[in-house]
């Protein structure tokens, strides 16, 4: 198949986008002529993977995502492809691959953490105004052939906010890289990076991997830190974001137990060094940090508003936080996490969880969407 990805950065950082590139891989690896539409990449010398630059103007995020939607619709209108899949709010695709979420499910999450005031103006801002046009756009008016939701909280979301049949959604979730994620990553290198980061053996290393520290939780965790039973413990936040600002809500007596890293790309081996992962997100479609835990053979501690939610089966291999900004709710599911035993435990079962989320799982899942659509062209 000659299939055309639509993505507004195609760079190696974050779960997410890594998730992007693995399964644009194994598309290009089965043979499949994979033709890229973006205004960012990371170079791919991979023979069936074709890069196409979409301009875009960066003046501010209203202008920039107008440009990108009219610039991308252009520009994959000028050749003829068997699926057209999106991963931005776009005019021209077959699918669209819900991976933000629904935004206006997440606007109605953030409004209940900030002011009324500040809440109204966000109501009003062009770019989250332009945002809610081009979703309901896609959501309702039967141009795009199948929304592709990656957890059945995305789908349920679609349906609250929008008049959308729900056999046009099809619940595909992520897949994880099994060898690269792995719990035989620790014998590997625990050891090394401890040392790098001066964390003792024996102190349990708590792990937060995210971009976008509102949307992902970080406050509520940096505050839990104060209800901790263990002294001996070390939090390790690795994303982007105004972190100096965020490192205010961490009680200042225990600042020093904190320990912060610019998103990096061998981020498997912070993984193996850790002993529990946290993401206690606000609102959250997946979270595909949460899956590489899981096979990394970590504990994971998520919300309910995040879609990892789904298939994690609370106190088996995981635990679910029902109110995100509860720091105290937070402390007490990572202060059970404390006991050896029960982290060894919950972590080998979330590895056991992983492995029914391969790339290739996930891979077939999404051709089989496709074959459906071109079937359905095809009447």
């Amino acid at each position: 198949m000659k299939i055309a990805i639509i993505r507004q950065k195609f760079v190696l950082y974050g779960g997410a986008e890594q998730f992007v590139q693995g399964y644009i891989h194994q598309l290009a690896e089965a043979g499949h002529d994979i033709h890229i539409f973006a205004n960012q990449w990371s170079p791919s010398n991979h023979p069936n993977i074709h890069l196409h630059h979409v301009p875009s103007f960066k003046l501010n995020a209203f202008i920039r995502t107008l440009s990108f939607a009219w610039f991308a619709a252009r520009n994959v209108g000028k050749q003829s492809f068997d699926i057209i899949q999106s991963h931005e709010k776009t005019w021209e695709q077959d699918t669209y691959r819900v991976g933000d979420g629904c935004h206006k499910e997440w606007l109605e999450q953030r409004k209940r953490f900030i002011p009324t005031l500040k809440g109204v103006f966000l109501s009003f801002n062009p770019f989250h105004q332009l945002t809610l046009k081009l979703e309901k756009n896609l959501f309702e008016s039967g141009r795009c052939k199948k929304l592709i939701a990656i957890s059945q909280m995305v789908k349920k979301d679609i349906l609250k906010h929008y008049n959308c049949p729900q056999e046009n959604i099809s619940v595909v979730y992520n897949g994880v890289n099994l060898s690269r994620f792995h719990p035989e990553n620790k014998g590997r290198h625990r050891k090394n990076i401890r040392k790098a980061l001066g964390i003792p053996e024996n102190s349990v290393l708590i792990l937060f991997v995210g971009s976008g520290f509102e949307r992902k939780g970080l406050k509520a965790l940096l505050q839990a830190m104060q209800y901790l039973r263990s002294g001996d413990w070390r939090l390790l936040i690795i994303g982007k974001g105004k972190w100096k600002k965020y490192l205010q809500f961490a009680p200042e007596n225990l600042r020093s137990q904190v320990i912060y890293k610019e998103p990096i790309s061998d981020i498997e081996k912070y993984y193996s060094a850790a002993d529990i992962f946290a993401l206690p997100s606000i609102y959250e479609p997946f979270g595909n940090a949460n899956l590489e835990a899981l096979a990394s053979g970590l504990p994971v501690i998520t919300t309910r508003h995040c879609g990892a939610a789904d298939i994690i089966e609370h106190g088996q291999n995981g635990l679910i936080v029902e109110t995100p900004e509860s720091a105290k709710e937070l402390a007490k599911n990572i202060n059970i996490l404390f006991d050896p035993f029960i982290r060894r435990s919950m972590g080998q079962n979330g590895r056991a969880l992983a492995e029914k989320f391969s790339l290739k799982t996930n891979t077939r899942e999404m051709l089989k969407t496709y074959q459906e659509i071109i079937a359905t062209q095809e009447e």
